[in-house]
């Protein structure tokens, strides 16, 4: 997975930027940069979305107790 998707993903998932960087191996600064762009900031939210849609589904399903 390409590093800028799993920052996307760690973000939406509510990790905090400075441990994301290391992590997918890139800068810190980098990270703070893609969060700039409206583009990326769509892309996270997109995730976010899609990770609350699996939780509801999973709850409504009886997935989680």
């Amino acid at each position: 997975m390409p590093p800028r998707v799993r920052a996307a993903v760690l973000l939406a998932m509510g990790r905090p930027t400075e441990e994301i960087g290391p992590e997918i191996g890139v800068s810190g600064r980098t990270v703070r940069r893609w969060r700039a762009r409206p583009e990326f900031r769509s892309d996270v939210q997109r995730v976010r979305l899609r990770l609350l849609d699996g939780a509801v589904s999973a709850l409504a399903g009886g997935g989680v107790r």
